[in-house]
């Protein structure tokens, strides 16, 4: 086992070296982000106020849209120089790839969406009752598209049109998690704040993510084998 987190381990430290070097990936997730929440911000307004109501759905097509453009790229980095065949004919686990793939995927959105929360909040001038949980529903949601994200990201890395089949592999089947989470932030973003029902979407998105998570940790290994 500690081999297996030792790998993991050295897998995101990779990733997050090379990132580091050129922040390319976190710099186009968090510009697309800033765009859209801004753009939303004005689009939605009434009498030159933002609607409250329609923040929570801001957030989540931040979230799925720049993640979209991020595993593309975290990808398309082992496709370049044949680094992702390296890994593969290494003795490393493929679980460990896919683990150490999903955590920096979630890194790299997490910063994205440390930029865009607050922004959300100062420009739609939003109150949270509940942060706590707000934090734990973007989390487990952010948690459940990036685990299926990365299995297609992967699986599609030698595909032709491969930015193009990510999104229409990855937006049905994550469907679930995104309305539920945009169901649950909105909950949390009602005046008033309504907890109950953000429970409700909270326990969905947790039950969405113990599937995706465990099929995609399974699949990763057969998928990217045969590719």
């Amino acid at each position: 086992m500690s081999r297996f987190f030792s790998q993991v381990l050295q897998i995101l430290k990779k990733d997050l070296r090379v990132e580091w070097r050129s922040r390319e990936i976190v710099y186009t997730m968090a510009l697309f982000s800033v765009l859209v929440v801004v753009i939303f911000s004005f689009a939605f307004s009434a009498g030159g106020a933002p609607r409250h109501d329609v923040a929570g759905g801001v957030l989540w097509v931040a979230i799925v849209f720049s993640g979209t453009l991020g595993l593309s790229r975290i990808f398309e980095r082992e496709r370049e120089g044949e680094t992702i065949t390296a890994l593969l004919l290494s003795p490393t686990s493929r679980a460990a790839i896919y683990l150490g793939k999903l955590i920096g995927t979630m890194i790299y959105m997490a910063i994205t969406e440390v930029v865009v929360v607050p922004l959300l909040i100062m420009l739609f001038g939003l109150q949270f009752a509940k942060p706590g949980l707000f934090i734990l529903l973007v989390f487990l949601g952010t948690l459940g598209f990036a685990a299926v994200g990365s299995l297609f990201a992967a699986t599609l890395m030698r595909v032709r049109s491969r930015e193009v089949l990510l999104g229409i592999l990855t937006f049905p089947i994550v469907t679930p998690v995104i309305v539920a989470g945009t169901k649950g932030t909105a909950a949390l973003m009602a005046t008033p704040a309504d907890p109950a029902a953000a429970m409700v979407w909270l326990k969905l998105v947790t039950t969405f993510d113990l599937v995706f998570v465990f099929v995609s940790f399974w699949a990763f290994g057969p998928l990217v084998s045969s590719d």
